[in-house]
């Protein structure tokens, strides 16, 4: 298996919240929401609005992505996938999910922790970021 490099996971990362965020955009305008109550939802929504507009069509998209096919539309787009760190096959729903979670749960304990987690492959020897070692997992090239 070759590894992914982390400039690769990065872009990968950034190609991903660019879909995502064009299709809550793209969902809010059709909607009939306005540009200024878009802003308002973004900055100052509940904290329901927020979960149902972001967290939710991450967590959908990442398990959904990943657990059927090792890859979302970022890591296609920059060949790389994820697979099962000992055996190279697919991880599965349930630790995609486990992957998701994590990442997302490191991020919501405040910055700090999910910059250590995005970091980390840059000193590992296996590339892993602490939520691929919570899920058994590694990013390859493809």
């Amino acid at each position: 298996m070759r590894l992914a490099s982390w400039g690769r996971r990065l872009a990968a990362l950034v190609v991903d919240g660019a879909i995502l965020a064009g299709v809550v955009l793209a969902t809010m305008l059709a909607a009939g929401l306005s540009l200024d109550e878009i802003n308002d939802t973004i900055w100052n929504g509940s904290s329901l609005a927020v979960v149902a507009l972001f967290v939710l069509p991450e967590a959908i998209y990442d398990t959904a992505m990943i657990g059927s096919r090792n890859q979302t539309l970022g890591k296609m787009a920059l060949g790389i996938a994820v697979v099962d760190a000992d055996g190279g096959g697919r991880i599965g729903y349930a630790r995609a999910f486990r992957r998701w979670v994590s990442t997302s749960l490191l991020w919501a304990l405040f910055t700090v922790p999910g910059v250590v987690d995005h970091l980390w492959p840059l000193r590992d020897a296996r590339k892993q970021t602490l939520h691929d070692k919570l899920a058994r997992s590694v990013v390859v090239r493809t």
